[in-house]
């Protein structure tokens, strides 16, 4: 039964796709100075964040995209102390990062301020109050130009919770070459980046493909993994590179959840660690392309997800 007050958003995906979901009513309906933000309850997926026109989050699912975007990257250096967030507006990013016992810093740095404010006041159930945690530094800015000013070796883990690359888009110049440059420059020896990496399907994964290209630049060692995101209603990637080759960890997932986590995780343990690393042959074929990195001079040219067939 379809109920009459109900406004139907439509998630473009795509020539020929479109995904649809019901929402009962907007808490918030906000322009910021850098992009358009919704936050409306779904009756299937409950509170959800809306940006641009892409659903970004929702309250049943979101701890699925964020334990992968932070667990596999602080598990493989040895002693994560001092981490850095680019972007991470609804601050769960930085609520999963703060799990670990070894973390003393997290500097987050976001450029929209009334986006975070606007998350602060109606998102608790994805920062839980980790905005306040005296370990954390939330900085308002340009992420590149703040990247460009950190000190030598200044970060263990570098967190990219961005936006996608796409041209004009805010978080363009943080995809370059000269970017991860200055990403590496700042991380020590066992430096770590971690990115998501957007949809990762036989139609759509050059995004994924054109950010682990150029982030190996900087941190050769790249791994690609995806989880299933419901009310993304598509497989979602991510990225962990480092600097070094490190001893695996592929084994020892529950052991570091026992040894270096405080609180509990929804989603990420020992199976859930090997089904999100374990991509199948088709999806490795495509990502084992070779192309041009982004650069400064040369950006990625799509201007969003959707993609001509």
């Amino acid at each position: 039964m379809i109920e009459k007050n109900w406004i139907w958003f439509h998630d473009h995906f795509g020539k020929g796709e479109e995904h649809h979901h019901a929402i009962t009513r907007f808490i918030a309906q906000v322009d910021t100075p850098f992009q358009h933000v919704e936050i409306g309850i779904s009756p299937y997926f409950g509170k959800m964040i809306i940006i641009d026109g892409d659903v970004q989050s929702s309250v049943v699912d979101e701890h699925v995209y964020h334990e992968l975007i932070v667990h596999p990257a602080l598990f493989s250096h040895p002693n994560p102390k001092s981490i850095l967030i680019l972007g991470g507006g609804e601050g769960a990013t930085l609520r999963e990062i703060l799990k670990h016992k070894t973390v003393e810093r997290v500097v987050m740095c976001d450029i929209d301020r009334q986006a975070v404010d606007l998350f602060k006041t109606h998102l608790p159930e994805w920062h839980q109050n980790s905005f306040y945690d005296p370990r954390v530094e939330l900085i308002h800015g340009d992420a590149r130009a703040y990247l460009e000013k950190a000190p030598d070796e200044e970060f263990d883990v570098i967190i990219s919770d961005l936006t996608e690359p796409y041209s004009g888009g805010p978080s363009q110049r943080l995809f370059s070459v000269e970017c991860y440059e200055e990403m590496a420059r700042v991380t020590g020896p066992d430096g770590v980046y971690s990115a998501q990496g957007s949809l990762l399907r036989l139609q759509t994964y050059e995004v994924h493909l054109v950010i682990k290209t150029t982030c190996q630049t900087a941190f050769p060692y790249a791994r690609s993994c995806a989880g299933y995101i419901q009310s993304y209603d598509t497989p979602w990637s991510f990225i962990t590179a480092t600097k070094k080759q490190i001893p695996p960890i592929d084994n020892r997932i529950d052991e570091l959840i026992a040894e270096r986590i405080n609180g509990d995780l929804k989603f990420y343990d020992q199976e859930a660690h090997n089904h999100a690393f374990s991509l199948p042959k088709d999806i490795r074929a495509l990502l084992s392309k070779k192309i041009d990195p982004i650069t400064d001079s040369k950006p990625f040219s799509r201007e969003s997800k959707s993609i001509d067939m």
